[in-house]
């Protein structure tokens, strides 16, 4: 029989004589370590200050015994006891909200959900050697696709690939590899040709090179298209295409006037104006070519 004064037949019983040191949930699971630490840490710098748990049931409610998960730390000052009272009594009794209990719900379903999530992650990554590879690759690069990058988040939010994105796994890799050494070459020639003192020059300028690209740009005029040459020298070359040869292919080796301010980022890369002169030096070999100027002048 219970003699303390928390039961609710005490007469000594007051609920206006307790504090409340926060809730807690008393059977945490996946994630709830921190939690498990705060209350510790709680009730140790109250027995630090005199106090004792004062009910004999220690597993359940201090006032009505009953089974807890969800408590709240409760001390009476008077007695220099601590109690852990359910959500019941502390609502019925004590006149406390029930805001806290309900945070604790939520925070454990939540906690629930992120173990099985995580558990049905790592036994997709086990099963899955792609998936392992694209980790991997992560670890080993500096900055990777966002199409990977994608998967991964993926991954993280849901625990799983669907099989399209696990076959699509390795050729992106590859693709992302090939891409980054293509890169490395390109810019160890870049450094090649500054080293020899290479750069793009400014002022009129005669322009010998490839188109190596070609793109049409809208405008409040309707448009235009614009080149990237390379020149013969290295550099590249960002200009109008001229009208008088309006039939470039990429690959297209001309020749054109221009007046070329180099960029401020890159010494090999200029924007050229007011290109003239232009011609076609020599065509590249493309299937289904437009006529040329020369065929059509030779008409």
């Amino acid at each position: 029989m219970r003699t303390d004064i928390h039961r609710p037949s005490a007469p000594e019983f007051d609920p206006q004589a307790y504090d409340c040191y926060g809730v807690f949930d008393l059977a945490p699971e996946f994630g709830g370590e921190a939690e498990t630490k705060a209350r510790v840490q709680m009730v140790a710098s109250l027995v630090d200050k005199g106090y004792k748990f004062g009910s004999t049931n220690s597993g359940g409610c201090g006032h009505c015994g009953a089974n807890l998960r969800y408590a709240a730390l409760m001390a009476r000052e008077d007695v220099k006891e601590l109690i852990y009272v359910g959500e019941t009594c502390l609502d019925n009794r004590f006149s406390l909200s029930k805001e806290l209990f309900q945070q604790l719900r939520s925070q454990a379903k939540l906690n629930k959900d992120r173990e099985v999530k995580g558990v049905r992650k790592a036994q997709f990554i086990a099963d899955n050697v792609e998936v392992q590879e694209l980790i991997a690759y992560e670890n080993q690069v500096d900055a990777m696709p966002q199409f990977l990058m994608s998967l991964l988040f993926q991954l993280e939010q849901y625990g799983e690939l669907s099989a399209k994105q696990v076959a699509s796994i390795r050729p992106a890799i590859e693709r992302d590899r090939e891409q980054v050494a293509q890169a490395k070459i390109r810019e160890a020639e870049r450094q090649a040709l500054i080293a020899k003192g290479v750069v793009a020059p400014e002022g009129k300028v005669t322009v010998v090179g490839e188109v190596i690209a070609q793109k049409w740009q809208e405008n409040d005029f309707g448009g235009v298209m614009k080149m990237l040459v390379q020149a013969e020298e290295g550099y590249k070359v960002w200009v109008t295409r001229p009208n008088s040869i309006f039939n470039t292919e990429v690959g297209d080796k001309i020749q054109f006037n221009a007046t070329l301010t180099q960029s401020r980022e890159d010494v090999l890369f200029a924007y050229g104006k007011s290109p003239s002169k232009a011609v076609i030096l020599v065509e590249a070999p493309v299937e289904g070519r437009a006529i040329s100027i020369r065929e059509e002048i030779a008409k």
